[in-house]
């Protein structure tokens, strides 16, 4: 099965998170970056994953697909 969540990268700086991401699914095209407190993309897209980051570019919730 796919994996679709990392909850590994939760506190890595948020580009290593999209790298480890890009490994484990290379057919996930569309690595949002947001941060904390910010709106969210709406609608589930099964090639998404939203990496949501302090204001110091580090992985505060856990990136799932959607």
């Amino acid at each position: 099965m796919a994996k679709s969540s990392w909850p590994e990268v939760l506190g890595w700086p948020q580009l290593n998170a999209a790298d480890q991401i890009n490994i484990d699914r290379p057919d996930v095209t569309d690595v949002g970056f947001y941060m904390q407190g910010s709106p969210l993309p709406s609608g589930y897209n099964p090639r998404r994953v939203v990496i949501i980051s302090d204001a110091n570019g580090v992985v505060v919730k856990t990136p799932v697909i959607g």
